[in-house]
């Protein structure tokens, strides 16, 4: 039956699927029934990046949540079939063999969601933006030298935009960078839109 085969490994990769059934173990939910919202909760607590609102940091997406929720139990696609029992319609629970499964990925788990940056999901727009940034001869001459002397219309080319464009129109591109990179926790590209920021309003207000 499909209920019965064997549930794949944890990804190597953050996906909140896996973080949905490490946070149902985090909570104690291998030895007692937990609602499902005290599951998003603590699956929130564990990565707050992915399951935020997009516009409160702060606070759990409840869509989110239950989409993880779903992942897991959806009978015809998941990867994670078997892992959860289930109690009425908002309680859950770890299977025998979710138990297993926690215990033997606990090390991997631990490190993809134990304390440390869990990046957000990358919509295609965000993908879109961090790429281009990585591959732009502007960043990739601050990565090898460290140095921010670039000319000013290679950092409008990273940004996309123009070098002779409005200072708020290079601030807007400048905020949307900083968002990009921050919820997925790319610290080393952070520090350089920072130092370019700085450059580009001391070029224009110069």
């Amino acid at each position: 039956m499909e209920q019965a085969r064997k549930a794949r490994p944890p990804s190597t990769d953050h996906n909140n699927a896996d973080l949905l059934v490490w946070a149902c173990y985090v909570a104690g939910g291998f030895e007692r029934w937990i609602d499902v919202e005290e599951l998003y909760l603590k699956a929130f607590e564990l990565g707050p990046n992915r399951l935020a609102w997009r516009t409160r940091s702060d606070l759990p997406d409840y869509k989110k949540c239950a989409k993880a929720l779903q992942e897991v139990e959806d009978p015809t696609r998941s990867d994670h079939l078997g892992l959860f029992l289930k109690q009425g319609r908002y309680t859950r629970k770890l299977s025998d063999q979710g138990l297993e499964w926690c215990n033997n990925y606990s090390s991997l788990l631990k490190g993809l969601y134990g304390g440390g940056c869990v990046p957000s999901q990358l919509t295609s727009d965000m993908g879109r933006i961090i790429l281009a940034l990585e591959k732009s001869d502007a960043y990739r001459y601050y990565a090898q030298t460290g140095k921010m002397d670039m000319q000013l219309w290679e950092l409008a080319d990273a940004l996309q935009c123009l070098s002779n464009s409005e200072l708020s129109v290079w601030m807007a591109r400048f905020d949307r960078l900083t968002l990009a990179v921050k919820q997925n926790g790319r610290d080393d590209l952070a520090v350089f839109v920072d130092k370019a920021r700085n450059r580009v309003a001391t070029d224009i207000n110069s």
